[in-house]
Protein backbone atom coordinates (compact mmCIF):
# COMPACT_ATOMS: atom_id res chain seq x y z
CA UNK A 1 0.00 0.00 0.00
CA UNK A 2 1.28 3.52 -0.82
CA UNK A 3 2.22 6.11 1.93
CA UNK A 4 -0.39 8.43 0.87
CA UNK A 5 -4.12 9.20 2.01
CA UNK A 6 -6.12 6.82 0.06
CA UNK A 7 -10.29 7.63 -1.32
CA UNK A 8 -10.99 4.53 0.59
CA UNK A 9 -10.06 5.47 3.80
CA UNK A 10 -11.34 9.21 4.43
CA UNK A 11 -11.76 8.98 8.26
CA UNK A 12 -8.21 10.42 8.82
CA UNK A 13 -8.18 7.75 11.81
CA UNK A 14 -8.23 4.93 9.72
CA UNK A 15 -5.56 6.39 7.46
CA UNK A 16 -3.27 7.26 9.84
CA UNK A 17 -3.82 3.34 10.92
CA UNK A 18 -3.25 1.81 7.50
CA UNK A 19 -0.74 3.93 6.65
CA UNK A 20 1.35 2.93 9.95
CA UNK A 21 0.41 -0.81 9.88
CA UNK A 22 1.76 -0.75 6.58
CA UNK A 23 4.73 0.24 7.02
CA UNK A 24 5.51 -1.14 10.43
CA UNK A 25 4.45 -5.39 8.48
CA UNK A 26 6.77 -4.04 6.12
CA UNK A 27 9.46 -3.48 8.32
CA UNK A 28 8.73 -6.98 9.97
CA UNK A 29 9.25 -8.93 6.70
CA UNK A 30 12.05 -7.21 5.58
CA UNK A 31 14.06 -8.34 8.85
CA UNK A 32 13.72 -11.59 8.05
CA UNK A 33 13.84 -11.45 3.36
CA UNK A 34 16.70 -13.79 2.42
CA UNK A 35 16.28 -11.70 -0.76
CA UNK A 36 18.26 -8.90 1.05
CA UNK A 37 21.48 -8.64 2.65
CA UNK A 38 21.78 -7.57 6.10
CA UNK A 39 22.68 -3.75 5.70
CA UNK A 40 20.37 -3.41 3.03
CA UNK A 41 17.22 -4.51 5.11
CA UNK A 42 18.72 -2.73 8.60
CA UNK A 43 18.14 0.46 5.54
CA UNK A 44 15.24 -0.04 4.71
CA UNK A 45 13.99 -0.76 8.29
CA UNK A 46 15.25 2.71 9.26
CA UNK A 47 13.71 3.85 6.41
CA UNK A 48 10.19 3.05 7.76
CA UNK A 49 10.96 3.97 11.22
CA UNK A 50 11.38 7.65 9.97
CA UNK A 51 8.06 7.34 7.90
CA UNK A 52 6.00 6.22 10.97
CA UNK A 53 7.83 9.01 12.76
CA UNK A 54 6.65 11.68 9.95
CA UNK A 55 3.55 10.00 10.10
CA UNK A 56 2.61 10.66 13.63
CA UNK A 57 4.21 14.07 13.40
CA UNK A 58 1.59 15.32 11.03
CA UNK A 59 -1.13 14.20 13.68
CA UNK A 60 0.57 15.02 16.40
CA UNK A 61 -2.29 17.95 17.73
CA UNK A 62 -4.75 15.05 17.74
CA UNK A 63 -2.60 11.46 18.73
CA UNK A 64 -2.37 11.20 22.34
CA UNK A 65 0.23 8.53 22.60
CA UNK A 66 2.53 10.59 20.60
CA UNK A 67 5.09 11.03 22.83
CA UNK A 68 5.86 7.43 23.86
CA UNK A 69 5.07 6.29 20.15
CA UNK A 70 7.28 8.80 18.64
CA UNK A 71 9.89 7.40 21.39
CA UNK A 72 9.62 4.04 20.92
CA UNK A 73 10.15 4.30 16.96
CA UNK A 74 13.31 6.57 17.61
CA UNK A 75 14.75 3.87 20.17
CA UNK A 76 14.11 1.23 17.79
CA UNK A 77 15.41 2.63 14.63
CA UNK A 78 19.09 3.41 16.89
CA UNK A 79 19.96 0.15 17.24
CA UNK A 80 20.25 -0.41 13.95
CA UNK A 81 22.37 2.86 13.33
CA UNK A 82 26.12 1.89 13.52
CA UNK A 83 26.23 -0.44 10.49
CA UNK A 84 24.32 1.89 7.72
CA UNK A 85 26.71 5.14 9.22
CA UNK A 86 29.25 2.91 7.24
CA UNK A 87 27.23 2.34 4.70
CA UNK A 88 26.91 6.10 3.90
CA UNK A 89 30.76 6.70 4.62
CA UNK A 90 31.61 4.36 1.93
CA UNK A 91 28.71 6.06 -0.47
CA UNK A 92 29.68 9.47 0.18
CA UNK A 93 33.75 8.71 -0.79
CA UNK A 94 32.47 7.04 -3.83
CA UNK A 95 30.31 10.22 -4.61
CA UNK A 96 33.41 12.40 -3.90
CA UNK A 97 36.00 10.16 -6.05
CA UNK A 98 33.50 10.82 -9.23
CA UNK A 99 33.72 14.74 -9.11
CA UNK A 100 36.84 15.97 -11.53
CA UNK A 101 38.77 17.41 -8.99
CA UNK A 102 39.00 13.73 -7.33
CA UNK A 103 42.25 11.05 -8.04
CA UNK A 104 39.82 7.64 -7.11
CA UNK A 105 43.71 5.89 -6.76
CA UNK A 106 45.42 8.31 -4.76
CA UNK A 107 43.01 8.23 -2.40
CA UNK A 108 41.93 4.07 -2.27
CA UNK A 109 43.22 3.61 1.22
CA UNK A 110 40.57 5.87 2.77
CA UNK A 111 37.30 3.25 1.11
CA UNK A 112 39.86 0.35 2.09
CA UNK A 113 39.77 1.16 5.59
CA UNK A 114 35.59 1.57 5.70
CA UNK A 115 35.26 -1.31 3.71
CA UNK A 116 37.28 -3.47 6.08
CA UNK A 117 35.35 -1.34 9.01
CA UNK A 118 32.35 -2.43 7.50
CA UNK A 119 33.38 -5.87 7.10
CA UNK A 120 33.94 -6.30 10.32
CA UNK A 121 30.43 -5.02 11.79
CA UNK A 122 28.05 -7.42 12.94
CA UNK A 123 25.30 -7.51 9.60
CA UNK A 124 22.26 -8.83 11.35
CA UNK A 125 18.60 -7.54 12.72
CA UNK A 126 18.42 -8.75 16.17
CA UNK A 127 15.61 -10.28 18.11
CA UNK A 128 15.28 -6.86 20.52
CA UNK A 129 14.66 -5.36 17.13
CA UNK A 130 11.99 -8.13 15.81
CA UNK A 131 10.22 -7.79 19.19
CA UNK A 132 10.18 -4.29 18.95
CA UNK A 133 9.05 -4.03 15.30
CA UNK A 134 6.00 -6.93 16.77
CA UNK A 135 4.83 -5.00 19.70
CA UNK A 136 4.45 -1.71 17.65
CA UNK A 137 2.20 -3.48 14.92
CA UNK A 138 0.26 -4.85 17.38
CA UNK A 139 -0.11 -1.31 19.08
CA UNK A 140 -1.46 0.60 16.04
CA UNK A 141 -4.68 -0.95 15.90
CA UNK A 142 -5.34 1.47 18.80
CA UNK A 143 -3.95 4.38 18.03
CA UNK A 144 -6.61 7.32 18.41
CA UNK A 145 -6.89 10.17 15.92
CA UNK A 146 -9.20 13.20 18.20
CA UNK A 147 -9.85 16.09 16.57
CA UNK A 148 -11.13 18.40 13.61
CA UNK A 149 -9.55 16.29 11.19
CA UNK A 150 -7.89 19.60 9.08
CA UNK A 151 -7.59 21.46 12.01
CA UNK A 152 -4.99 18.61 13.53
CA UNK A 153 -3.23 18.12 10.08
CA UNK A 154 -3.01 22.29 10.07
CA UNK A 155 -1.23 21.81 13.56
CA UNK A 156 1.04 18.86 12.36
CA UNK A 157 2.23 20.79 9.57
CA UNK A 158 2.41 23.69 11.32
CA UNK A 159 4.53 22.56 13.96
CA UNK A 160 6.83 20.60 11.84
CA UNK A 161 7.39 23.62 9.25
CA UNK A 162 8.21 25.92 12.12
CA UNK A 163 11.10 24.15 13.52
CA UNK A 164 12.53 23.61 9.85
CA UNK A 165 12.43 27.36 8.94
CA UNK A 166 13.65 27.87 12.76
CA UNK A 167 16.68 25.14 11.52
CA UNK A 168 17.09 27.42 8.68
CA UNK A 169 17.82 30.87 10.27
CA UNK A 170 20.19 28.63 12.56
CA UNK A 171 22.29 27.26 9.62
CA UNK A 172 22.04 30.79 7.91
CA UNK A 173 23.96 32.20 10.88
CA UNK A 174 26.21 29.32 11.88
CA UNK A 175 25.98 26.31 9.14
CA UNK A 176 27.71 23.70 11.78
CA UNK A 177 27.32 19.94 11.32
CA UNK A 178 24.56 19.65 13.62
CA UNK A 179 22.39 22.35 12.55
CA UNK A 180 22.51 21.22 8.80
CA UNK A 181 21.12 18.07 10.06
CA UNK A 182 18.70 19.74 12.56
CA UNK A 183 17.23 21.00 9.46
CA UNK A 184 17.70 17.97 7.26
CA UNK A 185 15.61 15.80 9.68
CA UNK A 186 12.59 18.60 10.28
CA UNK A 187 12.84 19.18 6.01
CA UNK A 188 12.66 15.69 5.49
CA UNK A 189 9.51 15.52 7.82
CA UNK A 190 7.54 17.93 5.85
CA UNK A 191 8.57 15.83 2.46
CA UNK A 192 6.46 12.81 4.34
CA UNK A 193 3.56 15.39 5.31
CA UNK A 194 3.46 16.76 1.26
CA UNK A 195 3.77 12.80 0.11
CA UNK A 196 0.86 11.89 2.74
CA UNK A 197 -1.25 14.41 1.49
CA UNK A 198 -0.65 14.62 -2.23
CA UNK A 199 -3.64 13.13 -3.00
CA UNK A 200 -5.68 16.02 -2.22
CA UNK A 201 -4.45 18.40 -4.81
CA UNK A 202 -1.41 15.97 -6.69
CA UNK A 203 -0.54 18.45 -8.88
CA UNK A 204 0.76 21.35 -6.28
CA UNK A 205 1.01 19.24 -3.24
CA UNK A 206 2.97 16.54 -5.38
CA UNK A 207 5.18 19.56 -6.77
CA UNK A 208 5.81 20.84 -3.02
CA UNK A 209 6.80 16.84 -2.05
CA UNK A 210 9.55 16.88 -5.05
CA UNK A 211 10.82 19.90 -3.92
CA UNK A 212 10.92 18.91 -0.37
CA UNK A 213 12.75 15.71 -1.11
CA UNK A 214 15.39 17.57 -3.62
CA UNK A 215 16.00 19.42 -0.39
CA UNK A 216 16.39 17.04 1.94
CA UNK A 217 18.61 15.03 -0.19
CA UNK A 218 20.57 17.99 -0.61
CA UNK A 219 21.10 18.07 3.21
CA UNK A 220 21.31 14.70 3.55
CA UNK A 221 24.50 14.26 1.22
CA UNK A 222 25.81 17.55 3.16
CA UNK A 223 25.62 15.47 6.47
CA UNK A 224 26.99 12.76 5.26
CA UNK A 225 30.26 14.74 3.75
CA UNK A 226 30.34 16.32 6.90
CA UNK A 227 30.66 12.40 8.62
CA UNK A 228 33.07 11.84 6.44
CA UNK A 229 35.24 14.90 6.89
CA UNK A 230 34.79 14.03 10.34
CA UNK A 231 36.55 10.35 10.03
CA UNK A 232 39.11 11.56 8.00
CA UNK A 233 40.17 14.17 10.89
CA UNK A 234 39.29 10.85 13.35
CA UNK A 235 41.49 7.98 15.07
CA UNK A 236 40.16 5.37 12.62
CA UNK A 237 41.13 7.18 9.31
CA UNK A 238 43.74 5.49 7.68
CA UNK A 239 47.14 6.44 6.47
CA UNK A 240 47.50 9.21 3.82
CA UNK A 241 50.65 11.54 3.55
CA UNK A 242 50.11 15.09 4.44
CA UNK A 243 49.89 16.23 1.08
CA UNK A 244 47.03 13.88 0.06
CA UNK A 245 45.72 14.44 3.38
CA UNK A 246 45.41 18.06 2.67
CA UNK A 247 44.27 17.89 -0.90
CA UNK A 248 41.40 15.16 0.43
CA UNK A 249 40.27 17.92 2.71
CA UNK A 250 40.02 20.82 0.32
CA UNK A 251 38.11 18.74 -2.16
CA UNK A 252 35.67 17.82 0.97
CA UNK A 253 35.21 21.49 1.35
CA UNK A 254 34.37 22.71 -1.49
CA UNK A 255 31.63 19.44 -1.66
CA UNK A 256 30.56 21.40 1.39
CA UNK A 257 30.08 24.59 0.44
CA UNK A 258 28.50 23.37 -3.03
CA UNK A 259 25.68 21.61 -1.17
CA UNK A 260 25.24 24.34 1.31
CA UNK A 261 24.83 27.07 -1.60
CA UNK A 262 22.28 25.04 -2.90
CA UNK A 263 20.42 24.69 0.12
CA UNK A 264 20.48 27.89 0.75
CA UNK A 265 18.81 28.65 -2.63
CA UNK A 266 16.39 26.33 -2.40
CA UNK A 267 15.10 27.17 1.58
CA UNK A 268 14.91 30.57 0.25
CA UNK A 269 12.10 29.69 -1.73
CA UNK A 270 10.35 27.18 0.93
CA UNK A 271 10.27 29.59 3.58
CA UNK A 272 9.52 32.96 2.03
CA UNK A 273 6.02 31.77 3.04
CA UNK A 274 5.50 31.35 6.50
CA UNK A 275 5.02 27.94 8.25
CA UNK A 276 0.72 29.20 9.60
CA UNK A 277 0.38 30.49 6.15
CA UNK A 278 1.70 26.92 4.39
CA UNK A 279 0.24 24.95 6.75
CA UNK A 280 -3.26 26.50 6.54
CA UNK A 281 -3.44 26.31 2.53
CA UNK A 282 -2.28 22.72 2.94
CA UNK A 283 -4.76 21.92 5.40
CA UNK A 284 -7.54 23.84 3.42
CA UNK A 285 -6.90 21.21 0.60
CA UNK A 286 -7.60 18.44 2.59
CA UNK A 287 -10.72 19.81 4.00
CA UNK A 288 -12.06 19.65 0.44
CA UNK A 289 -11.03 16.37 -0.49
CA UNK A 290 -12.12 15.12 2.95
CA UNK A 291 -15.68 16.79 1.86
CA UNK A 292 -15.80 15.15 -1.94
CA UNK A 293 -18.40 12.52 -2.26
CA UNK A 294 -16.89 8.95 -2.45
CA UNK A 295 -17.91 6.12 -4.71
Amino acid sequence: MAYRLKASDPILGDAVRRIALDQAERARAEADDPALAPAEAIHQIRKRCKKLRGLIRLVRPGFAAYGEENAAIRDLARRLSGLRDLEALIETHDRLMARDDAEAARFAPVRGALTARKQAAPERVDDATRAALDALAGRIAGWQIEGKPAKVIAGGLEKTWARAAAAHDDCRDAPTTEAMHEWRKRVKYHWYHCRILAPVWPGPVGARAAEAKRLSDILGDHHDLALYAAHLAGAEAPDLDAEAQIALGRITDRALSELEREAFALGARFFAETPKRAAKRLAAFYAVWESEPRR
